[in-house]
């Protein structure tokens, strides 16, 4: 069963494991892919935009300007750097009406706000009559010249679209002959997203936060069901346990009973009835055992709410002094008994028979673990009569603390019971005490002894101190 357990358990771990992986991969796939799908929309819209003729011929316009100017160059009247700075202030002129038109038409189509649009000059060529061939900017060498739109780092951008444009531009030279230089211009567009991983990521919020949840279930179900695992086996051992231990309490009673039935049925028997006397006495005496076994089975697997209490005004100093007179006659003479009674005139209403059944089972339970000097100490604290029962015995660990007030279970070492019992005295104990609406409590460390604490209110009934 240990061993099934244990395979379980790691099943369940590696399937939680494997699905927790699977999950994060769809995951991670689902935002990529809305990324990609975000990006060719967006490109989409941005096309739509930028080819319409309004956009063509603002475009024309700086370019045509741009190509007015170049006879001038050539004629060495302004520089290469002129040239291009003029074809950036030709375009960034006409900025402002593009930006206005862009931002309109992005409304209309549902572009994000955050994507940002940049048009770049990215290479230009003069070529003559001769085929000659001069280049005026070069692309992916000299730095691409910003025309519309929104400059940012191209670094931080997404390739759109490049196209290339031609134009014959004829004048006059200094020589007073016509010239013709075709111009090769090629321009790019670029698109970026302002924090784009943060607009997926709002986009995808739902889905994330049912993914979320999934797995939160996921591991409370693993959790939950590991759990419950580890409970029932821990009840069908303090089952098995129970049944294999009061089938051996069982055993001698009833083989004491086979015996003395044969003495009676044995021809002897008859005619000797100090024989027969001896084996009925037995028989009664082991019939009682049996009786009493059941009894201590029975009572003592009662709940709280099962306790019918005959309750009485007691001094609760004189009643634990009894008690422990009581107590006291039966103790082996290699027993240290100690007693600090605080008096006092308060008396609490208690069933007098269960509250010392309990005190009673706790000292047993002491004497029963190898205590030698037992203690019992009565005061009242913090509006509660608190009855201290402790001992030298061999203590009680962590982990065993949590459950000794089960019903049936015993302390156990290697899986071994070392010591005799049915496991439902302290159970029985703690019951007694709720149905005093009192507390039950135990403060050990193994090999250093235990000491256990009744707590009762002092104005028993009126308020429910039940854990």
């Amino acid at each position: 069963m240990q061993i099934k357990s244990k395979f379980l358990i790691a099943g369940a771990i590696i399937a939680l494991i494997a699905l927790t992986s699977m999950q994060g991969y769809l995951t991670f796939n689902t935002f990529d892919l809305r990324k990609k799908s975000f990006a060719v929309d967006s490109r989409t819209k941005i096309g739509d935009i930028v080819k319409t003729k309004y956009v063509d011929s603002l475009s024309w316009h700086y370019r045509m300007d741009f190509v007015d100017k170049i006879p001038d160059y050539k004629r060495n009247r302004i520089s290469k750097e002129e040239l291009l700075a003029d074809l950036k202030f030709f375009a960034n002129d006409r900025n402002d009406e593009f930006t206005e038109y862009f931002n309109k038409e992005a409304e209309r189509l549902g572009l994000n706000e955050n994507i940002l649009f940049k048009k770049v000059a990215s290479s230009i060529q003069l070529i003559d009559e001769n085929g000659n061939v001069e280049n005026l900017l070069i692309e992916d060498k000299d730095s691409p010249i910003f025309l519309i739109g929104t400059d940012f780092l191209l670094e931080e951008g997404l390739l759109i679209n490049a196209w290339n444009w031609t134009f014959d531009k004829g004048f006059i030279n200094d020589n007073h002959q016509l010239e013709s230089v075709t111009v090769k211009y090629r321009a790019s567009i670029y698109m970026k997203i302002v924090d784009w991983d943060k607009i997926i990521f709002k986009q995808l919020l739902f889905l994330f936060l049912i993914a979320f949840l999934l797995f939160l279930f996921v591991i409370s179900l693993v959790t939950y069901s590991i759990r419950n695992l580890f409970k029932h086996k821990r009840i069908s051992d303090i089952k098995t346990d129970f049944i294999n231990n009061i089938t051996h309490e069982l055993k001698t009673p009833l083989s004491t009973l086979s015996i003395a039935t044969k003495t009676l049925t044995n021809r002897f028997a008859k005619d000797n009835t100090d024989i027969a006397k001896e084996s009925i006495d037995t028989i009664n005496r082991q019939n009682k055992r049996l009786q009493n076994l059941i009894d201590q089975v029975v009572d003592n697997s009662l709940g709280y709410n099962d306790i019918n209490l005959n309750l009485e005004q007691v001094s609760l100093p004189d009643f634990i002094n009894e008690v422990c007179d009581d107590f006291a006659l039966t103790l082996p003479t290699n027993i240290q008994f100690l007693r600090d009674v605080e008096v006092n005139d308060t008396e609490v209403e208690i069933d007098k028979f269960f509250l010392g059944t309990a005190i009673i089972n706790i000292l047993n339970n002491a004497i029963k673990f190898d205590g030698t000097v037992l203690k019992i100490k009565y005061n009242i604290t913090n509006n509660m009569h608190t009855i201290a029962v402790s001992d030298n015995g061999i203590g009680i660990s962590k982990k065993n603390k949590k459950l000794i007030f089960d019903k049936f279970y015993r302390v156990s070492e290697k899986n071994m019971h070392t010591y005799k019992g049915l496991g439902l005295g302290l159970y029985y104990c703690s019951q007694i005490v709720k149905a005093h609406h009192g507390l039950i409590d135990v403060e050990s460390k193994v090999k250093e002894g235990s000491t256990f604490y009744i707590k009762i209110p002092v104005e028993n009934g009126k308020e429910n101190f039940i854990s």
